[in-house]
């Protein structure tokens, strides 16, 4: 099948073109000029690569030609308004261009990457954001599949930025101490990148995915001092938890936002405590067939 895909540059994106071509599908990338470099070696000469931006068409729009099936994957953890970074136009107007392109250029297959926790209701620009592309996609008539995971962990030898490796490089910065906010019991139920990636690809040939949105987690769930004290021990390297008051760090996040040093937004504040759980996380895996891998049994090979 000829796929063509956004983010491919990506932490979750590499994974997917990588199992894209062993699955034997032509791949068509759509990259900015510079980031090329992202692109795993190992896939040199054997995708099509496209320079371009997702929110000007005209840099991409002959490449939709003769493509079947589109993955699309927004990602922004956060958002500079005053950098024109934008969630609105990543996760948003890029997403609804991307979809009324594809309606032109008869592409009805369109398969998303939103995340866990996006509902109409919500508090944060993020998830009102992607709430929105998942919308839109609803109602353009295409044969989509809209996939939403919680955090995301596996590959952390490769250098790319995920949930595990930033809370490894914390505990590697800080001596004695490591900040928690509140009491570190907020939970997460983390999914393997390579079941995402599985779900993404086997999406293309399972009929029986179109016009869903699955919650793509792990089996597990854990709090938050759970995965750094499993961290700690795989990288023997043990820290003591300094518990942040959360109304302090929701003080901090609102007068220091706009600056990328500090290390939390206020959106992330708030999703933090809603839990990033799903009762429905094993529709997923009996849809697609997927052995679901488990952060306990592959945390140590991970960080080793």
């Amino acid at each position: 099948m000829k796929i063509f895909i956004t983010g491919g540059t990506g932490y979750v994106g590499r994974q997917i073109i990588r199992d894209l071509v062993k699955s034997g599908h032509s791949v068509t990338a759509l990259i900015r000029s510079g980031s090329e470099n992202k692109i795993p070696t190992e896939l040199d000469g054997k995708i099509n690569i496209v320079f371009g931006d997702i929110i000007h068409p005209e840099t991409y729009r002959n490449s939709l030609i003769g493509i079947e099936a589109i993955i699309n994957l927004p990602g922004l953890l956060r958002e500079f308004p005053k950098k024109g970074i934008k969630f609105e136009d990543v996760h948003f107007l890029g997403t609804k261009i991307l979809i009324d392109e594809a309606k032109k250029a008869v592409v009805s297959r369109f398969i998303q990457m939103s995340a866990l926790g996006v509902r109409e209701n919500s508090f944060t620009k993020y998830q009102q954001t992607k709430f929105k592309a998942e919308e839109y996609l609803k109602q353009s008539g295409l044969n989509f599949t809209i996939f939403r995971p919680s955090v995301i962990f596996g590959n952390e030898k490769e250098g790319q930025i995920n949930f595990i490796t930033v809370l490894s490089e914390l505990l590697n910065l800080l001596p004695i101490f490591v900040p928690v906010v509140g009491k570190g019991l907020y939970k997460f139920q983390p999914a393997s990148i390579e079941n995402v990636s599985q779900g993404f690809v086997k999406a293309l040939s399972t009929p029986e995915s179109i016009g869903k949105t699955f919650e793509v987690t792990g089996k597990d769930v854990y709090t938050y001092n759970q995965i750094l004290e499993m961290i700690m021990h795989a990288r023997s390297n043990y820290k003591i938890k300094l518990y942040q008051p959360y109304f302090v760090m929701k003080i901090l996040s609102k007068l220091l936002d706009r600056f990328p040093f500090f290390p939390i937004s206020e959106g992330q504040l708030i999703m933090l405590k809603e839990n990033s759980v799903s009762e429905n996380w094993n529709e997923f895996y009996s849809t697609f067939g997927i052995q679901p891998i488990r952060l306990v049994e592959t945390i140590n090979k991970n960080l080793n």
